[in-house]
């Protein structure tokens, strides 16, 4: 028995109201299943089961999501192209690089707002999983570069014990037969052995104790030239940048704590950038007797290093055992001695 064509007409009418009163509803539980399964499994995890929920929604019969050309992930039965490269086919919905392939093509105006939806969320499932492949290719890189450094500080450390061996073996003999001596054992000394004596066991101990201060394991002095380049660009301003140039020795250890260094450059940078200052010229020499670098700053500014920068500095000079002084006017001259390591 046919049924009447008036009562298909009603009872579609009823499923479809039924359908538009729980869209909404469904469309925002399918997106929140979406992102709670990225947010566990991954952004791709996310992108993988998005068709699959949007055809369950729409009625598609098949959907495909596109990055591009690329074909990411699909749900239902294939109708598209297959392949890598291929253009999309079907009715398309796109956001940014996303693109939904949708089959049959004719898809009703209620569908589409449904899918606009579904491809918004699919470019920030994309955009979250280029960040994590970025991330993940950061941690590979990291921990390639962690086990090389691993690998020198074990070949540094085999370097560091032989070292340590060779210069404390030849000592500990020279300290044997200085024993002897004091003991008597090569026969009666005289005052003036006596002395010689004493004056070698001093230099036996000095000469112990200055290997063990070199051979120790340590971290490595901060640099000063790598300090202020790094310091000066960041202080500079977009619209008037500070460039600096620095003459003198490619390497300037320094002794003092890091983070006192670092600040101490990094409020002179600073300081400087206030001048109205564009260009610094340095200098970097070493004062041998004092066991100090000395680092000359010149620059055009328009006006003197302000005074609380000047406040800050010193302390922070005094502190890591150095000296600053400032000419008086214009260019600025600014001269640091800091502690060689």
């Amino acid at each position: 028995m046919r049924i009447p064509v008036n009562v298909q007409s009603g009872a579609l009418g009823g499923r479809r109201i039924i359908d538009e009163g729980l869209d909404s509803v469904g469309v925002e539980q399918a997106l929140a299943a979406i992102s709670e399964r990225a947010l566990q499994k991954g952004a791709k995890a996310g992108l993988e089961v998005l068709p699959r929920e949007a055809m369950r929604l729409t009625g598609a019969m098949s959907i495909v999501l596109y990055e591009g050309r690329n074909r990411i992930s699909e749900a239902g039965r294939r109708v598209s192209v297959s392949g890598q490269g291929h253009a999309p086919q079907g009715f398309l919905v796109k956001h940014g690089r996303i693109t939904l392939a949708v089959s049959p093509e004719r898809i009703g105006a209620a569908e589409r707002p449904v899918l606009e939806r579904f491809a918004r969320l699919g470019s920030s499932l994309l955009v979250a999983r280029r960040r994590e492949l970025d991330a993940q290719a950061r941690q590979r890189r990291m921990g390639q570069e962690l086990r090389e450094l691993a690998k020198v500080l074990s070949f540094r450390e085999r370097n560091r014990s032989r070292a340590s061996h060779d210069l404390r073996t030849p000592l500990l003999v020279i300290r044997g037969y200085l024993d002897m001596m004091r003991k008597g054992m090569i026969g009666e000394l005289t005052p003036a052995l006596e002395r010689y004596l004493q004056r070698m066991m001093s230099a036996t101990q000095d000469m112990n104790t200055l290997i063990s201060q070199r051979l120790a394991p340590g971290s490595a002095p901060e640099d000063l030239r790598a300090l202020l380049h790094t310091a000066f660009p960041s202080s500079a301003r977009t619209s008037r940048r500070l460039v600096l140039s620095l003459q003198g020795p490619a390497a300037v250890p320094l002794k003092g704590a890091a983070p006192t260094l670092a600040l101490l450059v990094r409020t002179l940078a600073r300081g400087m950038a206030g001048t109205g200052a564009r260009k610094v010229e340095g200098t970097i020499e070493v004062r041998e007797p004092m066991k100090m670098w000395r680092l000359h700053l010149s620059a055009p500014a328009e006006r003197p290093l302000a005074k609380p920068v000047v406040k800050r500095l010193e302390p922070l000079i005094h502190l890591l055992g150095g000296t600053l002084s400032i000419g008086e006017g214009l260019p600025l001259e600014l001269t640091l001695n800091l502690p060689a390591a």
